[in-house]
């Protein structure tokens, strides 16, 4: 799921080792170090803290915790525990899943995306649709934090999941009004309305960063071009000095 083939959405590569030049904002570029991410990972990476954070309440079932859906909860953690230690093993990184992670490339994450998906599936047993949207949450917060955390240890930045995590955020900011008007116990309210409200803010964060993501791969584009314009001016220079 990636939108590389979109020139606002060119993922943000390192720049080559040219000349430092300005950027239109007047600010210089460089290439891009370890564990260093721009503005747009960064918010992404928070908004996806956020979310998971509120999706770990019961914000859109409004019956308050249920034994099923804490136990989906926790394995999708697991899952998505897995899938750090899979981008870990993917660059050299030691991990308690080594083992696994030897065994194939892709072992580790396949083993995150079979945990994330069982996850899922057992909150149908308490037999609520909205526990699965509650569980679908929680495993994309944890998915889009994880891919971020890959990048800045020198992967590729994927904005796709800026536009998956507002669609969360839409449904608790029609749910908050919902709730209210629910007859419920006040804590078995509260809770919904505070997880609403997180997920609702996550979601609103995250969609900021595809603005802040076109506006940086823009930036980068054009310092790329300036530094390769000047590469060559300076080249034809030293041609003529020879």
């Amino acid at each position: 799921m990636s939108n590389a083939n979109e020139p606002d959405f060119q993922e943000l590569e390192p720049l080559p080792d040219l000349p430092l030049t300005e950027v239109a904002v007047g600010a210089p570029t460089k290439a891009r170090g370890p564990g260093e991410i721009e503005t747009a990972p960064l918010m992404l990476q928070q908004a996806a803290l956020v979310l998971g954070i509120a999706a770990l309440l019961p914000w859109l079932v409004s019956e308050g915790f249920d034994l099923w859906r804490l136990i989906a909860k926790v394995v999708i953690l697991i899952g998505g525990w897995a899938a750090y230690c899979g981008v870990e093993h993917a660059h050299g990184k030691r991990t308690p899943l080594d083992g696994i992670g030897k065994a194939n490339k892709l072992a580790l994450p396949i083993l995150a995306y079979v945990l994330l998906l069982t996850g899922i599936g057992l909150t149908q047993i308490s037999a609520k649709w909205q526990g699965m949207i509650e569980a679908s949450a929680l495993a994309v917060a944890a998915l889009a934090w994880t891919q971020v955390h890959g990048y800045s240890l020198g992967g590729k930045f994927n904005p796709t999941w800026a536009l998956i995590i507002p669609m969360f955020g839409l449904a608790a900011l029609v749910n908050i009004f919902v709730v209210i008007g629910l007859d419920k116990p006040v804590l078995v309210k509260a809770l919904a309305v505070l997880g609403s409200l997180g997920v609702a803010g996550a979601g609103g964060f995250a969609g900021k960063t595809m603005f802040v993501s076109i506006k940086e791969a823009k930036a980068h584009g054009e310092a790329k071009k300036r530094a390769a314009s000047e590469a060559r001016m300076a080249e034809r220079r030293a041609k003529r000095g020879q």
